[in-house]
């Protein structure tokens, strides 16, 4: 398979067709007689005014697509009127174009209906990491110890047995939510501890020995799945995701496909002509690369990791895949 390249968001390298006689088509350049012509014979009239209409939505662009200020997840009138929008613009705009104008183009009209309809999301300065509730909790409950301890010392003899009473009880209550604290420091250290051994290991790069003694195991009795995605396949992916999860180079987040099922349904029934089809679309090999600090206040490049945001559409292609491949190793 091919390496996947960095491209800039709503980029899309023009249709082959347009090449076929070896004249190329630039962005919002005029077409002469005889390329109309040409493009007349290759390509249906619905073809091609699905493509100069979507001209504006694949103009290549320099800055990186804003987030959409999506609604919350029980304004439920907003999510429908947006899956009927974009479900609409998608047969307006894509009608019986080609099976890889399609892929190339399904993203970009998805994540422009969605930009004219709740605008981009306003940059925000992060906020320190915040205490959670059982340190906070916590210390509440160490400031009530100390103040007890006070009272005590100035207490009659009345009064101390029951103030001794209270203590104990927030000694019980801050000794266990200490020890469940201690719990998930040491669960998280622990994970780092296991990828810092496998990252930094000795003989991490030291190649291994030919293994001996091996049997060949008999040929796989049960076939690979390989019939067309079924739609509860794509549901599994996309309910199995996170909400959150950071969209790709078209911009276009998990949310929207948990939200809006016709628009899921749309897209269903493009990854099933691209499997029929075997075709992989050029979107989904293009990644965009982020950098994660390994650590608090990060500044050097050996500080942070690097990774690579794909589009959803694709992920979940090959969500597909690799979930009846997986079925596949397992059952033979």
């Amino acid at each position: 398979m091919k390496a996947c390249k960095v491209n800039k968001p709503g980029w899309s390298e023009p249709e082959p067709a347009a090449h076929a006689h070896g004249e190329g088509v630039g962005w919002g350049c005029s077409q002469s007689q005889k390329n109309i012509a040409n493009k007349i014979q290759n390509n249906s009239a619905k073809e091609i005014q699905a493509e100069n209409r979507d001209d504006v939505l694949r103009h290549p662009s320099n800055n990186k697509r804003q987030k959409i200020n999506f609604p919350p997840a029980s304004s439920g009138k907003q999510w429908e009127d947006l899956d009927s929008k974009i479900v609409l613009k998608i047969d307006s705009l894509l009608g019986k174009s080609t099976l890889e104008h399609k892929l190339a183009t399904f993203g970009d009209i998805v994540y422009q209906t969605c930009l004219d309809t709740f605008e981009a999301k306003q940059h925000q300065t992060k906020c320190p990491p915040q205490r959670s509730r059982r340190q906070l909790e916590i210390d509440t409950l160490r400031k009530q110890k100390r103040k007890l301890k006070k009272q005590i010392k100035a207490a009659s003899s009345e009064e101390m047995n029951g103030l001794l009473n209270i203590w104990h009880q927030l000694k019980a209550k801050h000794s266990a939510l200490t020890r469940a604290e201690s719990t998930r420091k040491k669960r998280s250290q622990k994970r780092k501890n296991e990828e810092r051994f496998i990252r930094d290991h000795p003989t991490r790069e030291i190649p291994l020995e030919e293994t001996t003694g091996l049997e060949w195991l008999a040929a796989p009795r049960i076939k690979f799945d390989s019939k067309l995605p079924r739609l509860q396949d794509v549901i599994a992916v996309v309910n199995k995701a996170r909400a959150k999860s950071a969209p790709g180079p078209n911009g276009v987040p998990y949310l929207l496909y948990k939200r809006c099922p016709n628009v899921l349904k749309k897209l269903h029934k493009l990854l099933r002509s691209a499997w029929k089809n075997i075709k992989i679309s050029k979107e989904w090999m293009a990644a965009e690369g982020v950098c994660i600090p390994k650590k608090q206040d990060s500044r050097g490049i050996n500080q942070f990791h690097p990774i690579s945001m794909l589009n959803v559409e694709g992920k979940i292609f090959f969500s597909v895949m690799a979930s009846r491949l997986k079925k596949y190793l397992i059952e033979n």
